[in-house]
């Protein structure tokens, strides 16, 4: 058994919240679900295993496990009648071959029967023009479905502002080289 099998059965990938605050009123807006490893009692943070399950390929299942993890915690909430934020989730661009990939997010909103407009995908600024027609793909069949779509670390790869035209994109999240001073 690997590590990472062993972890998924043991329930050691856990989703931590980040909160997303307005800036005018200090008021919590939504949240990013963050995956942290709780291995052996010590937290293990995404890039210490990111990259190995992103080459590997199994940055996919863990995507769904932690998007399960979030959709059990906000039926939780709205159980306990506690109306939560939305929750923004990065998915791995290694999810645009799966054709189905859409109807897999569906599924598990369906499965703990939550609203959509609870939910936000992330996903990664593509590299490639043909990741950047399956990106379009995929946030168009997210818009269909009435998930929020965000594009993460703009301005890193391939993009340009001419193509946001084409993404259709309720987040966009600017790539911290464009904000940080330079002394």
């Amino acid at each position: 058994m690997t590590d990472f099998d062993r972890a998924i059965r043991c329930r050691e990938f856990l989703a931590y919240y980040q909160p997303k605050v307005n800036s005018d009123d200090f008021s919590i807006v939504g949240a990013e679900a963050l995956v942290r490893w709780n291995r052996d009692g010590k937290i293990v943070y995404p890039s210490d295993f990111v990259p190995v399950y992103e080459q590997s390929g199994i940055i996919c299942q863990l995507d769904f496990y932690v998007f399960e993890q979030v959709c059990k915690d906000i039926r939780t909430w709205l159980d306990a009648e506690i109306e939560p934020v939305r929750i923004s989730m990065k998915f791995s661009r290694k999810h645009l071959s799966n054709p189905n990939l859409a109807d897999d997010i569906m599924e598990i909103l369906q499965k703990y029967n939550v609203d959509s407009k609870y939910i936000e995908i992330q996903l990664t600024e593509t590299v490639d023009a043909e990741e950047t027609e399956e990106i379009v793909h995929f946030m168009n069949e997210m818009k269909k479905r009435n998930i929020s779509v965000a594009v993460d670390d703009f301005g890193t790869g391939y993009s340009s502002l001419n193509l946001l035209r084409y993404f259709p994109v309720d987040v966009l999240k600017i790539d911290k080289t464009f904000i940080e001073t330079r002394e």
